[in-house]
Formats: C-alpha cells, sequence, structure tokens
C-alpha cells in the first residue's frame, strides 16, 4: 500500500510553501524573542502578532526543491507532505512501513526518490546502506503504484537518490549500479531546474530519459512512409512525424548536464523566451518548413523498400521508398538540430496535430554528431572561441591523430574538475553561456592554452 500520493490538481496549495526556501511562522511578539537563537528574524510586524521567518534547514530544502521539481514536471500523482509511506505485507502481525521522501507517478513510470544531504561537502559513509535499503522495496513500490492507474497497468518503477554535498565514489556508484538506483548530484538538481523553467513539463521527457535509457515504451511502436538516403556513406531517413511522438523519444546532449566523463554533450541550453516565441508563432498555426535533425540507436529503425517506379533515368541511390518502423526508447532520438522547434510544441493543442519534417541518420558517433552540430550552427550564427573549446574532446575524442586524443582528454580533464567537489577548480571555470562574476572568472581557453580552429568545409 502507498500511502500520502495525491492527484497533482490536489497539491497546489502546497506549492507556495514547498517552492520558498525558507519558512515562516505567524507568532506573539514576546514569543519572537525566544525564537532569536535559532536563526529566526522577524520580517512583518502587526498590531498584536509578528512575522519570523528563516531559511529552512539544509535537509527540507533538498526534499522540497525535488518535490518541487517533480510538481513542475508535470507527474500525475505525487507525494504530499512529508513524503510517501509504503506499508509492505507480512507474512505476521503488521506490515513493514517504509518513507519514502517523494514519489512521482505518471502513466508509465513510477518514481521513488530518496533525499540525503550534508552540511557541508564529503564523502557519506552510509551511503551504500542508503542504496541497499532503496533498493530493496522497488518491487513493493512497483506492486503498490498499479493502484494509482485506473486499468490497474502495470508500471516501469524507478529508484533514485538526489544528493547534496555528496562525494559520490567508484564503489558508491559501483553498488547503485548493482542495486539498480540512479544517484543525482548538486549540478544534475540545477541542471533539471534550469531545463523545467525554460520547458516546462517537457522537462519531464528528458529526465525519464536519464532514468531509462533505451527502455522501450509500450505501445509506442510506429510504422510510417520514409526515404532512405545515402548521405556521408551511411543510411540516412526522411519522413514527417507528430511533435507528441518525437518528445516523448527524443533526447537533447546539453552541455550543461554533462560531467566529466560524459562525451556526449554538445548543446546549449534551451532558452524560454525563445520558446516562447515558437510557442505563440505555433498556436498562430506557423508551419516550418525546415527539418529537424536527429539520430536514432541504429536498432531502433527498420526500413522495409516498396517496389519503386522502373525508370531508366532514375537513380535508386539517390532515395528510396519504403516504410520506417519504429521501436522507440527513452533516449533512442537524440537531436542534432532543432531542440527548439521540437520542444516549442510542448504543452501547445498542436502537438498531436501538426507533423515535423525530421531527417533521421542512424547509428551516429557523438563526435559526428557534435561536428554536424557545429557546421549546422557554425552557418547560422558565429560559434565562440569558448564553446569550441568546450567542444574540443566532444569533436576529437576519437581522433586518428594521438595529439588531438590527447588535448581532447585534456579539454575534458579541466571540464571534470570544475565539476569535481574536492577540486580546487570546482565552480571556478567559466562555460560558454555562463555569466562571468567573482568566483566563476577563470575561463577554459586560458587553462588549455591555444586558439581553436574549427574548419568549416565550403558548401
Amino acid at each position: 500500500m502507498l500511502e500520502n500520493v495525491h492527484p497533482r490538481e490536489d497539491l497546489r496549495p502546497l506549492c507556495r510553501r514547498k517552492f520558498s526556501s525558507t519558512e515562516s511562522r505567524t507568532v506573539s511578539e514576546e514569543a519572537a524573542e525566544n525564537f532569536a537563537n535559532d536563526n529566526w528574524q522577524v520580517v512583518r510586524k502587526r498590531k498584536n502578532s509578528v512575522t519570523i521567518e528563516r531559511a529552512k534547514p539544509h535537509n527540507e530544502q533538498l526534499e522540497d526543491r525535488v518535490w518541487s521539481l517533480f510538481y513542475r514536471m508535470g507527474f500525475h500523482s505525487i507525494s504530499g507532505d512529508t513524503g510517501a509511506r509504503l506499508t509492505t505485507p507480512v507474512d505476521e502481525g503488521e506490515g513493514l512501513s517504509n518513507q519514502i521522501d517523494c514519489v512521482g507517478i505518471d502513466d508509465e513510470v513510477a518514481v521513488a526518490v530518496e533525499c540525503k544531504s550534508s552540511k557541508e561537502i564529503g564523502k557519506r559513509n552510509r551511503l551504500q546502506d542508503e542504496i541497499a535499503k532503496l533498493a530493496a522495496i522497488r518491487g513493493a513500490f512497483a506492486k503498490a503504484a498499479r493502484s494509482f492507474d485506473a486499468e490497474n497497468l502495470k508500471k516501469t518503477a524507478v529508484t533514485c537518490m538526489f544528493l547534496h554535498n555528496a562525494i559520490i565514489t567508484e564503489n558508491d556508484l559501483s553498488r547503485a549500479k548493482e542495486g539498480q538506483v540512479v544517484l543525482f548530484d548538486d549540478n544534475d538538481l540545477r541542471y533539471y531546474e534550469d531545463l523545467v523553467f525554460h520547458l516546462g513539463s517537457a522537462a519531464r521527457y528528458q529526465f525519464l530519459a536519464d532514468l531509462l535509457p533505451g527502455k522501450e515504451i509500450p505501445g509506442l511502436k510506429l510504422r510510417l512512409p520514409a526515404i532512405r538516403l545515402k548521405i556521408a556513406g551511411g543510411d540516412a531517413y526522411m519522413f514527417s512525424i507528430s511533435p507528441e511522438f518525437l518528445l516523448k523519444i527524443s533526447y537533447v546532449s546539453h552541455r550543461q548536464k554533462g560531467r566529466g566523463s560524459d562525451i556526449d554533450t554538445y548543446q546549449r541550453m534551451m532558452r524560454r523566451s525563445r520558446l516562447k516565441r515558437i510557442r505563440e508563432f505555433i498556436e498562430a498555426k506557423g508551419v516550418f518548413p525546415t527539418n529537424i535533425v536527429v539520430n536514432f540507436e541504429s536498432k531502433r529503425l527498420q526500413f522495409s523498400r516498396t517496389k519503386q517506379e522502373d525508370h531508366a533515368d532514375v537513380d535508386t541511390e539517390s532515395g528510396l521508398l519504403g516504410w520506417l518502423d519504429i521501436r522507440p526508447a527513452y533516449k533512442s532520438a537524440w537531436i542534432i538540430d532543432g531542440q527548439h522547434r521540437l520542444f516549442g510544441y510542448s504543452g501547445t493543442s498542436r502537438a498531436a496535430k501538426s507533423r515535423l519534417a525530421v531527417l533521421a541518420f542512424s547509428g551516429l558517433k557523438a563526435s559526428d554528431q557534435a561536428g554536424m552540430f557545429i557546421n549546422i550552427n557554425s552557418k547560422q550564427k558565429s560559434v565562440k572561441q569558448s564553446l569550441l573549446q568546450e567542444l574540443y574532446a566532444e569533436l576529437h575524442w576519437d581522433a586518428e591523430d594521438p595529439r588531438m586524443r590527447v588535448r581532447a582528454v585534456v579539454s575534458k580533464v579541466i571540464q571534470s574538475l570544475n565539476e569535481d567537489k574536492s577540486s580546487s577548480f570546482y565552480g571556478r571555470i567559466q562555460a560558454a553561456d555562463v555569466a562571468r562574476d567573482e568566483r566563476r572568472c577563470i575561463s577554459l581557453t586560458s587553462v588549455k592554452g591555444g586558439p581553436i580552429v574549427q574548419r568549416v568545409p565550403v558548401e
């Protein structure tokens, strides 16, 4: 049994308190003096009372930030105040009760979250025990989550942890992988908060892509007419598809999300102002004549050619007509170009009715995707030197020249030091799209040294 989980619309009154980083109380003026030593401050005075306020404790702040994230991502059922309670049956006596800090449930997935916060940055000694405890309840949680669906349908159960001020070791990661528990740190939480600010509920697709990469989505298999082309020696496909379908399986490789070990992150964060203008254009029945460029995992696409017209003057290598079967999964369609056009449809009335033109590649390496992204965007907008420095690792990770591979490793190491809480460079290196301040004032270019000249082929 899963208790204290409610429909999202019933939790609106809780939002204001959860969204705030402070807590407040109304007390008499005399009583306020008793709170002065516990970091409470008077923020408003009335005739017979005062309002006092203080910052929430760090553990409560983390839980409320995660809850607010789930609410804004649009899970249809979410745990209420103080979290959910899972009761698992036992052979005799009362069932075992487990508190879960945050629960989010949608049509296909149920997510159980534990939030662990430390006051100071350091290793968390009991983390592996906490991972094992969370992993142990997944089966019971999955079974209980079915009751939140009118048809009692089976849902994919996911367990994850959000950690604040925790240095995650290789042993921690190994234990988490073994227990099928996904670990998120402070950088991840800030990324998803930024993403949901720009995308709204569509950010949930990105979040689920990180939780369930490669997990097939039941009921979403699709067959559509397509043209198969040969581009740069590989197969590519042209077709049209509904934005609603593509949103569920797409994934954008944002540089802001990438960790030092990630090599697949190369795009800028989407901009809320630009998405707003695009949504207004869409709602006014505007049409995009240009392709969304994506890359599918090769195993997700299967092409069956149809009978071609037999004309002697037609070169079949220029394109074959046929049917394209898509076996969709979370994180199976990577958006190389067109992220704003696609995510602009999120939350609009036309997401299911409209069609987008798509040019889909199959099985491209991350370095080839990054190179294509640079080539496309360099024709429209100049690429800053700082951005090219950040992308050097993605562009040259598997280069034939060993010197270029070494420089790629150096570039990624420097970026890793910026994200490593135990590093002296933590939070000090300025990314291309991040504002300079007193702490974040070291450019990647100055540390790595030497300008990057990106040669773009002339068409």
